[in-house]
């Protein structure tokens, strides 16, 4: 598996080397980096060749640059879970190798031009998800462990992030009193996670809703009030992604559709924004961008047959 990989690699450093390229060093300050490459080199389209994390790192930099003078995104799905770029059709290059290749780069170069929806929270950006609650926790968890015990990306990704699912599933308390004003009506609530979501996968495995709205200009907010709510809602997302290819029809979980949230938490709690952690924090403002990105995407037919294949679990976290 190994020498697949290592090739598949090599093919696309190869495929990346006809065009200007940036490689992005992980140190906190990629973003800059991304925003003056691209104020230097004006580009028609940048293409996020990571995971969720780097397609964050790209987004953030575009939003820096006004609407109009905003290059096309494309992505090169070379990540863990791939939330973005699968929801848009795309398949993981781990587990889909040169096909994934070509899929991916074929639209960079001749795909269907779409818009995309982006979320800001406390002035920072997210294209797939946030959390706050047990989700994040989960991050923060999995994370702390991959440092302690030195885990690389195979043992390190989904087999420990599932560890952590399950010792943070026996704690009994996530969340805090959370006091919400959403779209200008105000709550007060006790939440054990609550989830934005902007795209039709979320933690590679679940899906909430089977319909892409990732551009209508709001974002869905799932709330959470119990571990008991929690478990059997997943349990239904996962399902729903399952029985999607299947044509089963399946109801979507309760959600809310919304344009603007002012949380104030009881206590400061660990935040994740696309796979990544941010937090704690006490205070989030949250905003729905409209149509912030244009992007390069596969054909609505190419896309079509990605959420068909929907039903294998591809196990992008190893």
């Amino acid at each position: 598996m190994r020498s697949v990989w290592t090739e598949t690699a090599r093919t696309i450093h190869d495929r990346l080397a006809q065009a200007g390229y940036l490689e992005t060093c992980g140190d906190g300050r990629d973003i800059e980096r991304i925003a003056r490459w691209i104020e230097d080199t004006h580009p028609e389209v940048v293409v996020a060749a990571g995971g969720d994390g780097t397609v964050n790192d790209v987004v953030t930099a575009l939003m820096r640059h006004s609407r109009v003078e905003r290059p096309r995104l494309g992505i090169l799905p070379l990540g863990t879970a791939n939330n973005v770029a699968r929801s848009l059709g795309l398949t993981s290059i781990r587990t889909g190798g040169p096909t994934a290749i070509d899929t991916a780069i074929g639209a960079v170069h001749t795909g269907a031009p779409r818009s995309l929806d982006v979320g800001r929270a406390n002035e920072r950006y997210f294209v797939s998800s946030l959390a706050v609650g047990m989700d994040a926790d989960i991050l923060a968890l999995r994370n702390r462990l991959r440092q302690r015990w030195h885990l690389g990306r195979r043992l390190g990704g989904y087999p420990l992030y599932l560890w952590s699912c399950a010792i943070n599933a026996l704690v009994p308390r996530h969340g805090a009193r959370t006091h919400m004003t959403i779209d200008g009506a105000e709550s007060a609530r006790d939440l054990y996670n609550l989830l934005f979501t902007n795209t039709v996968l979320y933690a590679g495995e679940f899906m909430f809703d089977i319909a892409d709205r990732s551009d209508d200009g709001l974002l869905d907010l799932h709330t959470f009030a119990t571990r008991r709510d929690y478990i059997v809602r997943f349990v239904m997302a996962w399902r729903r992604r399952v029985g999607y290819a299947h044509a089963r029809a399946i109801s979507p979980d309760a959600m809310q559709r919304v344009r603007a949230v002012n949380l104030t938490f009881a206590q400061p709690l660990a935040v994740q924004i696309d796979g990544e952690e941010y937090g704690p924090t006490t205070k989030l403002e949250i905003e729905v961008v409209p149509h912030a990105l244009r992007m390069r995407a596969p054909s609505s037919s190419t896309r079509q047959r990605a959420r068909d294949g929907m039903h294998t679990v591809e196990r992008a976290y190893g």
